[in-house]
């Protein structure tokens, strides 16, 4: 007997199917880990957004607070213009609350994904701007 038999084309058939299913499944897999990747690196947070928050001269002397969202960044009076507090964004929309702490006096500013921001005090309120 030298051509195939009716039982070995049988398994042949079995062998090349499983093997095609065996690589639809690992492409499969494959994608919904290429998929779940790319999301995690494309995250808002993970591309290094950052923020430079200074002062102005008009908050020498005054103590103040400053939260962003609900996180305390800063306590207490600057101690000179070049004071600068650089951070990381940590969310899409981000709010900076500054609380004068003599008077309780709160400002509630939006403020941009990213850039340098410096807060002006004019006439007891607190501006920012945006560099």
């Amino acid at each position: 007997m030298i051509g195939r038999t009716r039982g070995q084309g049988a398994n042949m058939r079995f062998l090349f199917g499983s093997v095609f299913f065996f690589f639809v499944i690992i492409v499969t897999i494959g994608l919904f880990a290429y998929y779940s990747l790319y999301k995690y690196w494309n995250k808002p947070g993970n591309k290094g957004f950052s923020y430079e928050i200074s002062f102005a001269s008009s908050f020498e002397g005054r103590a103040y607070t400053l939260y962003l969202n609900d996180s305390l960044l800063y306590a207490g009076s600057p101690v000179d213009t070049d004071t600068v507090l650089r951070l990381n964004r940590f969310a899409e929309d981000n709010a900076l609350l500054v609380v004068e702490q003599a008077t309780d006096r709160v400002s509630i500013m939006q403020i941009p994904s990213r850039g340098k921001i410096e807060l002006q005090l004019k006439d007891g309120n607190v501006t920012t701007y945006i560099k």
